[in-house]
């Protein structure tokens, strides 16, 4: 309305005086007028589109694509090498039953030294992201028992989906949730999930006896008591038969011969075979009695659900159960039932019979270690083009671990399940640094061993390739192709 009526009063203006300049002049300043007042009514936060991460659409998410580079369906291992790493995943897989005693030590079975300072205050964070009330961490502690400590020696045997955990809870503790890595979804107490069919010796039980101390073949931690059953010999013997199915497939349902249900099993999870058919395999299934005694049931499984281990291991057979995982969330210690960088590998090598240790710093010791030292960026890359083995190499950095698959458009190329990459999050209109926080991938990916460098905040400018400490080169195993061992 008022520049309408500025308008109208120049206007009035050059009928009275006839100056075609002095309306020229004026109607200049009321343009400029104009423009100063749109720009001032504009001012504020400029909308500035988010820098797009490109990996994932730079690179093909198929593993087929780099297994048809990595030599297809040609074995990456001579037979017999295969079959000694075989032998050496089921003596690790049963070794629980060979126990005759606790092989942990009371702190590891009470972990309280992580959770509490010196003067006895909670140091963690409940599931409300307030620090754990003082009293209810003291309950838990109890809950432990740790003048009984140990309460048992029995072997036993996993009989559905569960996890190990620090102490004798389902909830979380957090360091700091306020910080990157620390909160959502690192839950300190979760130590790793375990699959159905695995067995453990049993070393302690919880004062209100519904929790078990449990100890596999690769971890050890805190069960409820209803996620396991007690294996007698007869049963163990029926179960050890020598003979064993991988499962090859995700959220595959157990079903008794009457379909009724039995469990869920994943990949990596492995199960005696009682009848070999064309159409498929018979399985043993671990059942609990109403005593928590273990008995055995049977389910069968279409082909291609599982096959017998060990698979003949090729980057095409890896890539296509891989292909299974890809995409899949991020889950940290086998939260939900999902898997973290170093699940994601153990349970790809396992239909193969190459075991893997469970977290990323003893995998990195699983096969041929070569160390990076001080090498550059570059100079990692190439170290891993020289000597690494698609399909058979692990990437490791503190805290993360990747399968090297090879060279996609003239640079290296891994797959892993990650959370996120380190970024500085942004703050203030001259956009300096502030904290540190992630940029959420959150899932199994195939990328560069540089993703995000797009992104202007990555803390590291050559991305994961700038933090990685050397490879292992698998198979690995004491007096095996590849050395190493633990």
């Amino acid at each position: 309305m008022m520049m309408s009526q500025n308008i109208s009063a120049v206007h009035a203006r050059l009928q009275s005086s006839g100056g075609v300049r002095s309306f020229v002049a004026a109607l200049a300043v009321l343009l400029l007028a104009a423009l100063f007042l749109s720009g001032c009514a504009g001012r504020g936060p400029r909308e500035v589109a988010p820098p797009r991460f490109t990996e994932l659409e730079r690179h093909p998410q198929d593993l087929s694509v780099y297994a048809a580079r990595a030599g297809g369906d040609a074995p990456l291992l001579d037979a017999a090498t295969q079959a000694a790493q075989d032998q050496r995943w089921n003596t690790r897989f049963f070794a629980p039953w060979a126990q005759a005693r606790t092989g942990v030590t009371l702190a590891e079975v009470t972990r309280t030294a992580p959770y509490l300072t010196k003067d006895g205050r909670t140091r963690g964070h409940a599931e409300n992201l307030l620090p754990w009330d003082a009293s209810r961490f003291a309950a838990l502690v109890a809950n432990c028992d740790a003048p009984s400590f140990p309460a048992m020696a029995e072997r036993g045997i996993i009989v559905r989906n569960t996890a190990l955990r620090e102490l004798p809870t389902l909830r979380p503790s957090f360091a700091n949730p306020d910080k990157a890595g620390q909160g959502y979804p690192f839950d300190d107490l979760q130590r790793s999930a375990v699959w159905t069919g695995t067995p453990v010796f049993v070393s302690h039980v919880s004062l209100d006896r519904a929790w078990l101390y449990c100890e596999t073949g690769f971890a050890s931690g805190w069960v409820p008591a209803e996620h396991v059953a007690l294996a007698d010999a007869t049963f163990r013997a029926l179960y050890q038969n020598g003979r064993y199915a991988a499962v090859l497939r995700d959220d595959v349902a157990l079903t008794s011969p009457n379909q009724a249900f039995i469990a869920t099993a994943h990949i990596g999870a492995v199960f005696p075979v009682a009848v070999e058919s064309p159409g498929g395999l018979t399985v043993l299934v671990p059942l609990r009695d109403a005593d928590g005694r273990a008995v055995l049931g049977q389910s069968t499984l279409p082909a291609g659900y599982a096959a017998m281990k060990p698979l003949t291991i090729s980057a095409a057979r890896m890539a296509e159960i891989g292909n299974r995982m890809m995409g899949q969330p991020y889950g940290w210690g086998g939260m939900y039932e999902d898997r973290d960088c170093s699940a994601t590998l153990r349970d790809l090598f396992a239909p193969f019979g190459i075991w893997l240790p469970r977290n990323s710093a003893s995998q990195a010791k699983a096969g041929r270690f070569v160390d990076f030292g001080k090498a550059s960026p570059d100079g990692k890359e190439a170290i891993i083009r020289a000597q690494g083995v698609p399909f058979l190499t692990l990437l490791w950095l503190k805290g993360h671990i990747t399968l090297y698959l090879g060279e996609y458009d003239g640079h290296p190329v891994m797959f892993h399940n990650i959370w996120g990459l380190r970024v500085f999050n942004n703050s203030g209109e001259d956009g300096e640094r502030g904290q540190e926080g992630r940029f959420i991938l959150g899932r199994a990916v195939v990328t560069s061993l540089r993703p995000g460098t797009e992104l202007p905040n990555l803390t590291t400018p050559d991305g994961l390739v700038a933090r990685m400490l050397g490879m292992s080169i698998l198979p690995g195993g004491a007096g095996l192709p590849g050395g190493g061992g633990q």
